[in-house]
Formats: structure tokens, sequence, C-alpha cells
């Protein structure tokens, strides 16, 4: 994982104040939370929107060799802009643990079956790779699992490196202190470090580029194709 020490750096590197300012977003986010109706429009509509486009952008363009954090997404339309993206990043989740939805409902939701493990692992090892396709295609064609397959046997070690940090910057996140003020001031700290881990996310698809013989959905350092 020495490749991707850079990373540390990637949230401030060229446009800090792109981070100041997404900072400014989470917190706007935490405000409209308390804000019943509008506040879930807000957020469900536009905010949470917003900052996955610009999560799954930063994969984009560190894919393509950006070592700056990338600029904020252009809006130009509303719905292929914004929440098309979105529901790609739902899709994700949805292809990745619907096995896992699906097995807790045939068993009546009963958590302490070994299955339950077996899925969940399956779904936490699949969702990364889809993400980051999805991402740098901007397209469904991402979620191919023989895409993901093409793309984990081609760099396997790597792989499991970036399930790491996932998974210990998810730990992280989960074990920083919360509370009514706690929350804003750990806002910081928790966009750094996705920040990080998309710029990882993004590191490991130009290091291990894919490219399937005869499919629409080949990439190249140039960019989605």
């Amino acid at each position: 994982m020495s490749d991707y020490l850079s990373s540390l750096g990637y949230p401030f590197r060229g446009r800090p104040m792109v981070f100041i300012f997404g900072v400014l977003i989470i917190w706007a986010m935490y405000l409209a939370s308390w804000a019943s109706l509008i506040g879930l429009i807000a957020n469900f509509c536009f905010l949470l929107p917003f900052m996955s486009v610009f999560f799954m952008k930063m994969v984009q363009q560190s894919a393509m060799g950006e070592e700056e954090i990338c600029l904020f997404p252009e809006l130009e339309d509303w719905l292929d802009s914004m929440m098309m993206p979105f529901i790609q990043l739902v899709a994700c989740m949805v292809v990745s643990f619907l096995p896992l939805v699906i097995y807790l409902n045939v068993a009546d939701w009963d958590l302490d079956g070994p299955l339950v493990w077996l899925f969940l692992a399956a779904g936490v090892v699949y969702f990364p790779g889809v993400f980051m396709r999805t991402a740098v295609l901007d397209s469904f064609s991402g979620l191919s699992p023989a895409g993901w397959w093409m793309l984990v046997r081609r760099a396997p070690v790597a792989y499991a490196g970036v399930l790491a940090a996932i998974g210990a910057g998810g730990w992280l996140i989960l074990n920083l202190p919360s509370g009514l003020l706690l929350d804003f001031a750990m806002a910081p700290v928790k966009l750094y470090i996705t920040c990080v881990l998309m710029n990882v996310c993004g590191l490991f698809m130009l290091k291990h580029e894919f490219a399937e013989e005869g499919e629409e959905d080949d990439f190249s350092i140039s960019g989605p194709a």
C-alpha cells in the first residue's frame, strides 16, 4: 500500500478551498436533518446526491491521473448530473447486499445464522469493486459481475489492500466521538477520511486499469470510454 501514501495529502492538494466548502455542505446536511420534511427533501434530493457525485468524481479524476482534489461537479441538469449518479451509487449498494437482504427475509431476520456473515462479507467484498467501476465508467455497466471479477483477478492483493483501507477508514469514522456538537466538530475528519479513500480507489484504478476486449465499457488512462 506504499503506492497510496500520497492519498493522505489529497484532500488539501492544489485546491484546499474545495475541502473547506465540502465541510460546509456536510454541516448544511446536519442542519437540514433538523428541519423535518423540508430538510429531508433538501438532503435526499440535493445535498446527499451532490456529495455522492462529488465522491464519485474524485474516483474518476484520480483514475485519470489527476493529483489535485477535483472540483465540485458541474450540475447542468439536476436529473442527469446529480440524481443519475446517485441512483448508480444506490444500485451498487443494492446489487452488493441484495443477497443478504433476501436471505434475511427467508430466514425471518435471524441475525445469528452463520450465513448472515457470509452474505455480509460477500457484499462488503463486492461493493468497492463495482463502486469504482461505476464511478469511472459513469455507467450501470460497472455493476457487471464479470467486470468485477476481471478487475479483482488482475490485482487480487492490491484489491485486498483497498478493502483493508476502506475497512480501517470506516472503523475510524464509526468510532469518532458523536453528539449534538461533536458531529459538527468531527465533520472535517469524516470528510478527510472519505476523500483519502476515494483517492485510494482512484489510484487503484489508475494502477490496475481494466479493459475487457470487445466490451463497450473499456477503460483507458484517458478516461471513460
